[in-house]
């Protein structure tokens, strides 16, 4: 399995395609993810299989539908955040404008996972992990190797908590009971940023400090 990622739209989220034998899982397409992946399977001869998204802030989920409609593949969110599809709910108007809510392409095929279920990407099998507190459904999708994050967990720092339905004390159980859960030898992709690894936040996350 190869996995490769790129920042996308106005809030550089992180988008990431995990490729196997020709087929590929893409994970979180914010605006203007659809040009660049649309280009790189039509020259690379790659078939999209699924989406995956960690949750459904519209900067991690914007291009979700067009690519699904080009490709006619299925879209993967924990059904709590499944509100947020619809004219990108769940962020403010301002950022509701910027992303261009109202012209989103409506998903079709939208299905739901929930805490430890698991899910193929790339060939492998991975393991949702339902983390809310950022936003009532998101989860890190977890393997042998690594763990997309999303924006629970990021190099140095957590999703941020001030957003409607956001909740500090779900997202300080989801890192006491999740995030310090994770194997410490896993290589973090985070939604934003950098990438990491589980050990180097463990000790060093000030947000997980005290946990360890």
């Amino acid at each position: 399995m190869e996995i490769f990622g790129f920042p996308a739209g106005p809030y550089q989220t992180n988008c990431f395609v995990a490729v196997d034998n020709a087929k590929a899982t893409v994970i979180d397409p914010g605006m203007h993810a659809a040009k660049q992946l649309i280009e790189y399977f039509t020259k690379n001869g790659i078939e999209l299989e699924r989406i995956v998204l960690t949750h459904g802030h519209i900067d991690h989920t914007r291009d979700a539908g067009t690519l699904a409609a080009r490709y006619g593949v299925p879209v993967y969110i924990h059904q709590a955040d499944a509100f947020m599809l619809e004219r990108g709910e769940g962020v403010s108007r301002e950022s509701q404008i910027l992303f261009d809510a109202e012209n989103m392409t409506p998903i079709k095929d939208l299905r739901f996972f929930d805490d430890e279920d698991r899910i193929d990407i790339g060939g492998e099998k991975f393991v949702v992990k339902h983390a809310p507190g950022h936003s009532p459904g998101c989860v890190m999708i977890v393997g042998e190797e690594v763990v997309f994050s999303g924006d629970v967990l990021f190099q140095g720092s957590i999703g941020r908590t001030d957003l409607p339905h956001s909740s500090h004390s779900d997202m300080m159980e989801s890192l006491h009971k999740q995030v310090m859960g994770l194997s410490d030898d896993l290589q973090v992709l985070p939604g934003h940023g950098s990438v990491t690894t589980v050990r180097a936040e463990k000790r060093g996350n000030p947000f997980l400090v005290d946990f360890a």
